[in-house]
């Protein structure tokens, strides 16, 4: 009896536990720990772009450019009567330079030479951030001084300033930051208050040097102004702006550090970047610069781009003709009696590309070589970017935007 009994306790103990197992086997399973963040450093990762990938990029900003030179050509004759139409193209317009601008992006981001970012000119773009600073300027009392680097006796295609590659938007946004640091710093300062600002080129990089009469700054400041969260003294502020500015130009391939400054104990601010490659900044605004009456021609394998653009310039008054390939282009720049005051090519062009035509004139007809623009959508392939760094020609990207590249006709229209 004792051992039915035990066997039957022994049972309910065995029964009791199985189905308080079984509950927590069948009960949901908790949550999984969220990743702990990673934290984000200055430095960008960048992505290699392979031969299919420049292709691709290449046929994206083709299609591109036509879309957009249609775009042009329908809101110039649409006529002010019809606003609903303008409204819808403007609108069109506007998603083909978002569209453009997700490339650019994109090849911001890639493996690329250094300066083959989109250009700007960076003491345009200081003068508009001072400007916009004016106001705190003059309430804190503070003398801005600008220097800059003499025009060279040669200017390069599309200006004599030295252009970086960097983003128009991304240099506004760097110098913005720094001045906004320099400005945080002076308000603590006292009376007479400076600020300078000296741009020079230093070999294949343009350096940006911003001083102020603030607190001196000691090179060994830097680390803890590039790590603003790491330190509990602020010692002056301003080290978010600094270390987002850095951030931004390691993005571009530049860099920003402090350097003693001659004559002072303290050190200055230096943003280095490279120079461009490229010809002047894209996507100017306003009407497309005034040039008379010029006869062009117009190199492209692509019927949509090719007609667009003819279309454009017959309607701005110039005489052009339009053919598909690098052999017809020769065909027409071969005879002694030809006169074309501009030449705008595509690139990449089956049978005869721009390259090989331009080499080609260079022997024949050199005069007629320096009046070539050439106008491409492939800015990924690093022999398209070193081509045009080494043939000092301007050079619009497509897709392009007309102010854009009449400024570079105007440039090399006429060149002896």
């Amino acid at each position: 009896m004792e051992l039915w009994v035990a066997f039957g306790f022994g049972a309910g103990v065995g029964a009791l536990l199985g189905y308080m197992f079984g509950r927590r086997r069948r009960a949901p399973p908790p949550p999984a720990p969220r990743p702990t963040p990673r934290t984000v450093s200055g430095e960008v990762r960048r992505v290699a772009l392979n031969e299919g990938a420049a292709n691709v990029l290449n046929a994206l900003n083709n299609r591109l450019a036509a879309i957009e030179g249609l775009v042009e050509l329908l809101r110039e004759g649409g006529g002010k009567g019809d606003a609903e139409r303008l409204r819808a193209l403007g609108m069109l317009h506007g998603e083909v330079r978002r569209a453009a601008e997700i490339s650019q992006h994109f090849l911001e981001l890639a493996e690329h030479p250094i300066g083959a970012a989109e250009p700007s000119d960076p003491a345009a773009v200081l003068g508009t951030v001072l400007a916009g600073r004016e106001t705190t300027l003059k309430e804190l009392g503070v003398k801005a001084v600008r220097t800059a680097p003499p025009a060279p006796p040669k200017p390069p295609p599309g200006g004599g300033a030295p252009m970086v590659a960097c983003p128009q938007a991304q240099l506004t946004d760097i110098l913005t930051r720094l001045v906004d640091f320099a400005l945080r710093r002076l308000r603590d300062a006292p009376a007479p208050r400076e600020l300078r600002v000296a741009i020079s080129e230093a070999g294949p990089s343009v350096a940006i040097a911003l001083w102020d009469s603030g607190a001196p700054l000691s090179v060994e400041a830097e680390q803890r102004l590039v790590s603003p969260f790491r330190f509990t003294h602020s010692g002056g502020g301003g080290e978010i702006e600094f270390a987002l500015a850095r951030a931004l130009a390691q993005s571009t391939g530049g860099s920003i550090r402090l350097r003693p400054r001659g004559g002072s104990n303290g050190a200055e601010v230096v943003v280095t970047l490279p120079k461009s490659v490229l010809g002047p900044s894209a996507h100017a605004t306003g009407p497309p610069p005034t040039i008379p009456s010029l006869r062009i021609l117009v190199v492209d394998d692509d019927a949509a781009n090719r007609d667009a653009m003819r279309r454009l310039l017959e309607r701005l008054g110039h005489d052009v003709v339009a053919v598909e390939d690098g052999l017809e282009a020769a065909a027409h720049l071969t005879p002694a009696d030809a006169v074309f005051d501009a030449v705008v090519t595509d690139l990449q062009m089956p049978r005869l590309g721009g390259r090989a035509l331009y080499e080609q004139v260079s022997e024949e007809r050199p005069h007629l070589a320096r009046r070539f623009v050439f106008v491409t959508g492939d800015s990924a392939r690093a022999e398209t970017r070193r081509f045009l760094e080494e043939c000092g020609q301007p050079a619009v990207l497509k897709p392009y935007d007309l102010h854009e590249l009449m400024s570079a006709i105007g440039a090399v229209a006429g060149r002896p």
